[in-house]
């Protein structure tokens, strides 16, 4: 905001809002959530090149893939192990439980408007498990300059799709 008194003159004020000249094609904000339970965010401008969504016995890991505007790789890990799963879903349901119990302890009525109106009160299903906005497990972000340096962290085909993306331009004008 320019001072009257001081043509020019930036407004000292700190602001969370990140540059958006001409963008390069398909960039945009992204903003991923980063540490335990992810109650972290950070943000930068990039596009994702990849995904890799894997379960097991122990756990559920969902791997993207990012290029930043400046040509690095960003690696972004959420790990959800089913032990911390079950045991937050486990407290959810029971704290979920008390509360319907004692909404139909003070009605008066005898029908279900009890139930849909408790149930009323939830966004979707990851609140009704406990999960709410934070989530559950870690999360990591991680930054490589090359698509070597990316080969050994990421799962052999989302490196293959990855590697493609970025060997090869997204559009090619074919002069048949």
């Amino acid at each position: 905001m320019d001072d009257i008194q001081n043509p020019g003159a930036e407004d000292a004020r700190p602001t969370t809002a990140l540059v958006q000249d001409a963008l390069p094609d398909g960039m945009r904000e992204i903003q991923v959530r980063v540490g335990p339970a992810g109650h972290r965010v950070q943000r930068f401008i990039g596009k994702e090149l990849g995904e890799s969504q894997r379960f097991n016995g122990e756990g559920a890991e969902v791997i993207r893939v990012y290029q930043s505007r400046k040509g690095k790789l960003v690696v972004h890990r959420h790990i959800v192990e089913w032990a911390d799963f079950t045991a937050s879903t486990k407290q959810a349901y029971q704290e979920k439980k008390d509360e319907f119990l004692i909404a139909r302890r003070a009605s008066t009525t005898s029908d279900f408007s009890v139930l849909t109106d408790w149930a009323k009160g939830f966004k979707d299903w990851r609140e009704l498990l406990g999960l709410g906005d934070d989530g559950a497990g870690d999360f990591t972000l991680e930054i490589v300059d090359s698509l070597e340096e990316l080969r050994d962290r990421i799962p052999a085909k989302v490196y293959r799709i990855v590697a493609d993306v970025v060997e090869n331009p997204s559009t090619q004008f074919l002069d048949i």
